[in-house]
C-alpha cells in the first residue's frame, strides 16, 4: 500500500513483505497515531500475519489493513 490510511486518528500503513526464496507475501502493517506522526518519537504499532499468506502483496496489504483496523477498534 503506497500512501497510508486515515482510520480514526491513526495511519496505517500495509507494510507486506516476501521471504528471501518465497513466492509469497506475509501480511504486515504499522500503526501511528496522527498527531505523532511528524515527530521524531513517535511510537509505532506494528504486526506480522506469519501463520497467513497471500500470492500478492496487494492482497496481503488489504488483509493487513483489515487487521489493522479491527486492531484499533479493540485497543
Amino acid at each position: 500500500m503506497e500512501n497510508p490510511i486515515s482510520y480514526k486518528n491513526r495511519l496505517i500503513r500495509g507494510d507486506s513483505f516476501q521471504l528471501p526464496q518465497c513466492t509469497s507475501w506475509i501480511p504486515r502493517y504499522t500503526v501511528v497515531r496522527e498527531e505523532k506522526e511528524r515527530q521524531l518519537n513517535s511510537s509505532l504499532t506494528h504486526y506480522d500475519r506469519l501463520d497467513k499468506v497471500f500470492m500478492t502483496k496487494n492482497e496481503a496489504d488489504e488483509f493487513a489493513l483489515t487487521e489493522a483496523m479491527q486492531w484499533i477498534d479493540q485497543n
